[in-house]
């Protein structure tokens, strides 16, 4: 597991470790606020943000900023890690998931070489339901 260079603190190793444990999965900073609240170690959100900023800087960890109006959502990269993904955005509930499909992987290369259009996979969002949702 990468850890963040610089000082740590306290708060700032319990972040990191959430944020790995998580895997691929997304998180937003209110997500992270929530979480800690649960456990009776609250954390304010504009330290959740710093240390949120100082991992994307080091390489730690991605963010996303998805539709614009949602908050960024940010997700753990581990060493092997490489996310050239299409997303999906739930319109219920918001969740934002990875479409690992072996199908799609061609799409952006035939799409540049047929339509001369290069698309940038960390901003592709495809919206729709997500299982949950659907029931």
């Amino acid at each position: 597991m990468k850890r963040p260079k610089n000082y740590s603190t306290k708060q700032s190793e319990a972040i990191f470790e959430y944020i790995a444990s998580l895997g691929e999965q997304h998180v937003t900073a209110n997500q992270i606020t929530a979480h800690f609240e649960s456990e009776d170690f609250p954390i304010g959100i504009a330290t959740i943000y710093r240390h949120l900023e100082k991992y994307v800087q080091n390489g730690t960890v991605r963010k996303y900023n998805i539709d614009g109006a949602s908050g960024a959502c940010y997700q753990y990269l581990s060493a092997e890690h490489n996310c050239n993904q299409i997303h999906l955005k739930c319109e219920g509930c918001g969740a934002v998931l990875h479409l690992q499909c072996d199908i799609l992987d061609s799409v952006p290369q035939h799409v540049y070489d047929e339509h001369a259009f290069q698309i940038n996979p960390f901003k592709t969002v495809f919206y729709g339901k997500c299982s949950n949702c659907m029931d």
